[in-house]
């Protein structure tokens, strides 16, 4: 028989254990004491005698019953005061009598006499530590209060101790709070690209996933969805990251703006424009973004070409950009403000055109042939400038209503059509006197309306 050393765990527990006399077993007599007449201290002291005997230090029913009193004593108003270790000292007897006893002996122990109560005892009071560690943010002692629960909850229910017939069941709480605990101890960097204490975060992930696996959705369990997505997030796991989001989105569809800000977040990851552009084509293709994803990505966008000097890909990533706030404004056409941006990144693109354009000033027909096709590039961005920029007038000054953002918008708007005409205007100067004149009434239309929107 293997030999279990319990002797540094009792002497912890009873330090005046050496000094008392050694007693031999009676079982009679501990039943007694504990149901009969439920002195629980007389209890503890009898099997202390008990387990001083050198002869007695395995009995494991001697040890099972000595659990069961330290539970009952640290979960007794009356006595807990006095046994702030029974707890733990009945944990590790459990634990140690469950890993050295095979399965049915040790089952046969617990059906016995006290052995379930003890079982009870820690499972409960476990789970009840743990909610007090939790709420003093004291996540590492949550997590082991909430651990012990959870594995006397699955000790119980496998073993055909709780009343469920599913011996495969989990029970959900211990095991959820045991992984919010180990969650919130792992913490984020200050980036919030990865974590303080990845194994931790580890831990949290395996105890979550666990949960989600088996198709467990409570009411309580959507924050968890988004920690495993973010988890797969940081790990750049695609796969599982969208294997947890189509769970989140259908368990949990009145969270649909944390679905779509993960996802957003996600789309916007990486290591620079290529990878926001290429994660925004894999959404746009499912078909699947939001009126707010699409403008977050054109924001990105349209934020990240400024640092740009490439001119391909400067026109690669505005051209995304205007993308998606074209769907955005699909989606809500009486939004003046996408109008604009559109309207705004267009006119970028036929600034750097027209700059280009000047850079090629001179005598000379290679030079002629250069600005010939620039401007030829230039006609139709004008044109598009000139339709959402009117459209973005257009909508914004019919509200009764605007925001100080709108106003200034609405006379930037304004201000670009009186622009571009005058730019159109020039180049039929000369050649084209019909176009001019038709120009030049537009010019001078909204020359003359500068800051008309108050």
């Amino acid at each position: 028989m293997k030999r279990i050393v319990f002797s540094l765990l009792l002497l912890s527990s009873v330090p005046a254990v050496f000094a008392q006399k050694a007693a031999k077993w009676d079982k009679d007599k501990i039943t007694k004491l504990y149901f009969t007449d439920k002195k629980y201290a007389e209890a503890k002291e009898y099997l202390d005698q008990v387990l001083a005997n050198p002869k007695e230090q395995d009995n494991k029913d001697a040890l099972t019953w000595k659990a069961a009193v330290e539970a009952q004593l640290a979960t007794d108003s009356a006595t807990k005061a006095g046994n702030p270790d029974g707890l733990k000292t009945a944990n590790d007897i459990l634990t140690q009598l469950q890993q050295n006893t095979d399965t049915a002996q040790f089952n046969k122990l617990m059906r016995e006499d006290a052995g379930i109560n003890a079982v009870s005892g820690i499972y409960a009071n476990s789970f009840n530590t743990g909610k007090d560690q939790f709420q003093k943010s004291d996540w590492e002692n949550a997590y082991n209060s909430f651990k012990t629960s959870a594995h006397w909850s699955n000790y119980i229910i496998k073993n055909g101790f709780s009343q469920n017939p599913d011996k495969n069941a989990i029970d959900t709480f211990p095991v959820l709070y045991a992984g919010y605990a180990a969650h919130n101890a792992a913490g984020t960097d200050s980036a919030g690209a990865g974590y303080k204490n990845p194994a931790m975060e580890d831990s949290a992930m395996a105890i979550f996933t666990q949960l989600a696996d088996r198709q467990i959705h409570i009411p309580e369990m959507a924050a968890m969805y988004q920690y495993i997505i973010q988890y797969y997030q940081i790990k750049k796991d695609n796969a599982n990251v969208n294997k947890y989001m189509t769970l989140a989105k259908q368990y949990y569809p009145d969270k649909s703006d944390l679905w779509s800000a993960l996802e957003t977040q996600e789309m916007l990851s990486g290591n620079g424009v290529d990878d926001i552009i290429r994660n925004y084509k894999d959404k746009q293709a499912a078909g699947s973004l939001t009126e707010e994803q699409y403008v977050q990505i054109g924001q990105s966008l349209a934020g990240a070409e400024k640092s740009l000097k490439d001119t391909a890909k400067l026109s690669e990533v505005n051209s995304n950009a205007i993308d998606a706030y074209e769907k955005a404004f699909a989606l809500n056409p009486n939004n003046g403000l996408y109008a604009y941006n559109i309207a705004v990144l267009n006119y970028g693109e036929f600034n750097r055109l027209d700059d280009q354009y000047y850079a090629n000033r001179g005598e000379g027909a290679a030079l002629k042939a250069k600005r010939d096709a620039i401007e030829k590039q230039e006609n139709p961005l004008a044109d598009t400038s000139i339709y959402w920029f009117d459209k973005a007038y257009t909508i914004l000054s019919a509200k009764t209503s605007r925001e100080q953002q709108e106003t200034v918008c609405g006379n930037n708007s304004i201000k670009s059509l009186a622009s571009l005409y005058q730019w159109k205007m020039s180049k039929a100067q000369g050649h084209d006197p019909q176009a001019f004149s038709k120009y030049e009434a537009l010019y001078n239309k909204y020359a003359g309306m500068f800051d008309s929107l108050k």
